[in-house]
């Protein structure tokens, strides 16, 4: 998606780069992201548009007992659970195709997946009313006539895996109920 909006500013002769109204986030269990893969093809994402929620070393075990900490939802979170003894899968390189082990990690890092978002909000909203103002002014000629600041939201994720399945209804709430978000 970067890369296409690379292209597109281009196009423009615009090369100011990226404005801050576009910001992304990738949340992934392993700790560092794995697209290195894509050198070249893509650019690479900066530091602060990963979360990885799996810190080194950590075990899916660790997850299971931080949520088994809160017994206000143990009743409502015990019927989808997994015995992680159960799961041969080293959660510090993904949920293994497995979507409850996502969920899991998802659920018990909610706290963390917030303050990243909040953290996001906060990256758009300091100066990306006026950069877009003046992208869409460039672009276009003129300035917008009835110029609207509302956020708009895109989630991409794959449905067939692990930790993107797993996490992606996790993250579609905390944005749903965030402050910043027209979501819902």
């Amino acid at each position: 998606i970067k890369r296409e909006i690379e292209r597109w500013l281009d196009a423009q002769e615009i090369n100011s780069g990226i404005p801050a109204g576009w910001e992304f986030l990738w949340i992934d269990t392993p700790t560092q992201w794995d697209g290195g893969d894509i050198d070249g093809i893509a650019p690479k994402l900066e530091d602060s548009e990963y979360l990885g929620l799996v810190a080194p070393g950590a075990q899916l075990s660790d997850f299971v007992n931080a949520l088994d900490q809160n017994r206000e939802a143990r009743e409502e979170l015990r019927t989808w659970r997994i015995n992680p003894a159960g799961v041969p899968v080293s959660v510090n390189m993904g949920a293994g195709q497995f979507r409850s082990i996502g969920q899991t990690i998802a659920l018990a890092s909610v706290k963390r997946i917030k303050e990243k978002l909040d953290r996001s909000f906060a990256s758009i909203n300091a100066d990306g009313d006026r950069e877009l103002t003046e992208l869409y002014t460039k672009v276009n000629g003129e300035p917008p006539s009835a110029f609207q600041s509302y956020t708009q939201i895109v989630v991409v994720s794959s449905l067939a895996g692990g930790t993107g399945a797993g996490l992606l209804n996790t993250v579609c709430d905390v944005l749903r109920v965030h402050p910043d978000s027209n979501a819902g």
